[in-house]
């Protein structure tokens, strides 16, 4: 009897011991948010947008530092050719080549499609941690595409404006990457799903060089964005992020 209590006893210290290295969910989400935050980034990408059986290719250049300042200018095809976006805090402009001249969007315009895309602008500035937006649960374990994840709900803070009210993700317990996420409106129905795969390992980051967004309103419609040539922690001139640079010809 004694030794069956002793063994006990070791089972619930061996398991006290596991469950305290286990990280937090608060925890999980800072992870994300550094991992998938360098803080510097260039690359090349490609938007593949799909509207059933038609699609439309663009291709683009970025330079961007962590969530707060980005450049982005379209190089083909060439009626979006020099149309360029730039992002400072929470401040988006976008330069118009045809017309030469600049917009800032904001408000309501945040909401619309970026290029066409599956993606809006809000899903191309949001730049606030996870962890300051939502408040989180885990729902579980499971195996994606080969992968252990954890199944993380999110919803969101009282008095925060967050572009989806409610994100169920799935996350990669060994690279702490997001390789799922359903995003819903504050009715509860979901909107749109992304997927984020072909992860890189650069500089010690975990970067996706596949991401999709599908509206699951609109059948058939989703955009893929191909990245390409990804350069982290590069130096990025400070004159990028000016609307004078915006505005070059």
């Amino acid at each position: 009897m004694k030794k069956v209590f002793f063994l006990l006893s070791i089972v619930l210290l061996c398991t006290t011991v596991i469950f305290s290295n286990e990280l937090t969910v608060e925890e999980i989400l800072d992870a994300v948010d550094e991992n998938q935050t360098p803080e510097s980034i260039t690359h090349d990408g490609e938007m593949i947008i799909h509207r059933g059986n038609r699609t439309i290719e663009k291709k683009f250049e970025l330079k961007a530092e962590g969530k707060e300042r980005s450049f982005m200018e379209f190089t083909y095809p060439p009626r979006d050719k020099g149309t360029k976006y730039l992002r400072v805090d929470d401040n988006l402009w976008m330069y118009l080549p045809g017309a030469e001249r600049t917009v800032k969007i904001s408000g309501h315009m945040l909401r619309q499609s970026m290029m066409g895309s599956d993606f809006s602008y809000d899903d191309q500035t949001e730049n606030r941690k996870i962890n300051d937006q939502y408040k989180s649960t885990i729902l579980g374990s499971t195996t994606l595409d080969s992968n252990e994840v954890w199944i993380i709900d999110l919803i969101a803070r009282d008095g925060i404006d967050v572009p989806y009210y409610r994100q169920k993700c799935w996350i990669d317990k060994k690279k702490l990457v997001i390789h799922k996420a359903e995003l819903y409106g504050r009715s509860g129905k979901m909107l749109k799903m992304m997927y984020m795969s072909e992860f890189k390992d650069i500089s010690g980051k975990y970067y996706p060089h596949k991401i999709v967004m599908e509206d699951v309103i609109k059948k058939g419609h989703y955009t893929e964005v191909i990245v390409k040539d990804v350069k982290l922690d590069v130096k990025i001139p400070e004159k990028v992020f000016s609307l004078r640079y915006l505005e070059r010809k």
